[in-house]
């Protein structure tokens, strides 16, 4: 790391803090359009080397914005915030903060590609520098393997250095979540057990430890009732905010009281379409989070733990999954009298009202019991083959029901059915007593 700071700031003082400008951009385009195509150059041009000395300063800047991360320097985190701009440098304090309260075994940021919105141009002067950035992170033991996210960060240069002057204008242009991460909204507070990490606001103790405690209960119960062997550790961020990464809870998502995100190793459309997924955080609705409970939390941990087989199950299965070891919670707890009330209720009510295996398009807009049916399908499936054989179908699916094709290949190769067979298997269904 110092190696590279060092190379990068020669570099810089090399190149003598050369400014590109919106202007010198369209005279450069403008020499091309009417100059002859040259055979062979033997030296950039002014503005290829301005673009070159602006990427290696603001490389310089983001290796130091992470190193400062990673020693706990705050000066230096702040060095190239634009000092006039005192809204973000108060933001970047409690955004400094916030990292450090969670610890990143790895941290690093990364120029991906610059952007252009005229009105920013416009609101900022001439040498303004629009880049998307990706930050790269672990957070020990809830991260098997760095993450990746995104931001926006807004750049002006100013007396032969380069400013971050905003970290927020870019936001609408970037994916789902971007610049939504727990750290990002507010200072936070982690509470800590062995395998349970819990992000609620500063001075939000109670809470934060009440929820530790239902993680832990559900975590040993999706250790109980789920085979596959997980030895990861569960993040749960629960704060007053109702757009969390993914997550949101102020528009279709109102009804649910906690939702599953997926985490990235490499980000859809990086090097794949859908990208690679990494695990999941669970992130709950501000207004259940003096409800959470093991069950609850059973739920959503069993969605962490086959976070990153794959992805590619239908949602029928996942979430059937996540209700079925919820609902084995229940049990353990109540008896067996509510789940067999329940079961019968799903089979009498919430089966006649659909005419098939829910389907991932709209599955969490529907008014029907969608996920009564995705557990009675789970369910019935256990009481088929048995549940290890259910988890190797859910493994088998996650890595390669990528169509509806291979998704039959798939249930018919491991149960003897298809959906639609499956389907039918269920409307005739009676539960035994």
């Amino acid at each position: 790391m110092r190696r590279w700071l060092g190379l990068l700031l020669a570099v810089v003082l090399v190149s003598g803090g050369v400014v590109y400008t919106v202007e010198q951009r369209e005279q450069e385009l403008r020499a091309r359009a009417s100059a002859p195509t040259p055979v062979r150059t033997t030296k950039p041009s002014r503005i290829a080397a301005a673009v070159a000395a602006r990427r290696v300063a603001i490389d310089t800047i983001l290796v130091r914005r992470a190193g400062a991360v990673q020693t706990g320097n705050e000066q230096q985190f702040l060095a190239d915030v634009d000092p006039l701009n005192k809204k973000l440098v108060a933001a970047q304090k409690i955004l400094f903060a916030n990292l450090m309260e969670i610890g990143f075994t790895e941290i690093g940021y990364s120029q991906a590609e610059e952007r252009f919105n005229p009105a920013l141009l416009r609101a900022h002067g001439r040498t303004t520098y629009l880049v998307r950035i990706l930050m790269r992170y672990q957070i020990p033991e809830v991260d098997f393997t760095p993450v990746t996210t995104e931001l926006g960060y807004t750049f002006v240069a100013r007396d032969g250095h380069w400013l971050l002057t905003a970290d927020n204008e870019l936001d609408p242009d970037l994916g789902p979540g971007a610049h939504r991460e727990a750290w990002d909204l507010g200072r936070i507070e982690v509470q800590r057990a062995p395998r349970v990490m819990v992000i609620v606001e500063k001075g939000d103790t109670r809470r934060g430890r009440a929820i530790v405690r239902a993680a832990n209960e559900g975590l040993a119960e999706v250790t109980a009732y789920w085979p596959l062997k997980w030895s990861g550790s569960v993040l749960v961020i629960a704060l007053d905010e109702t757009d969390v990464r993914d997550a949101r809870f102020a528009d279709e998502d109102i009804e649910s009281a906690a939702s599953t995100g997926s985490t990235f190793s490499s980000l859809p459309g990086q090097e794949t379409a859908d990208g690679t997924v990494a695990g999941g955080y669970i992130v709950i609705n501000p207004n259940q989070r003096d409800q959470v409970d093991e069950i609850l939390l059973s739920h959503e941990i069993t969605h962490v733990v086959t976070a990153a087989l794959g992805g590619y199950e239908p949602l029928w299965l996942a979430e059937g999954a996540a209700e079925y070891v919820s609902w084995r919670g229940i049990e353990a707890i109540s008896g067996p009298g509510e789940v067999v009330k329940w079961e019968q209720e799903v089979v009498d009510t919430a089966v006649p009202q659909l005419s098939a295996l829910p389907g991932d398009s709209g599955f969490y807009q529907n008014s029907a019991d969608v996920y009564g049916v995705s557990w009675l399908a789970v369910r019935f499936l256990v009481h088929r083959i048995g549940l290890p054989k259910v988890e190797e179908l859910y493994e088998d699916m996650a890595r390669n029901g990528v169509d509806q094709g291979s998704r039959d290949r798939i249930l018919q190769d491991r149960t003897g059915l298809t959906e639609a067979t499956l389907w039918t298997a269920l409307t005739t269904y009676r539960p035994q007593r």
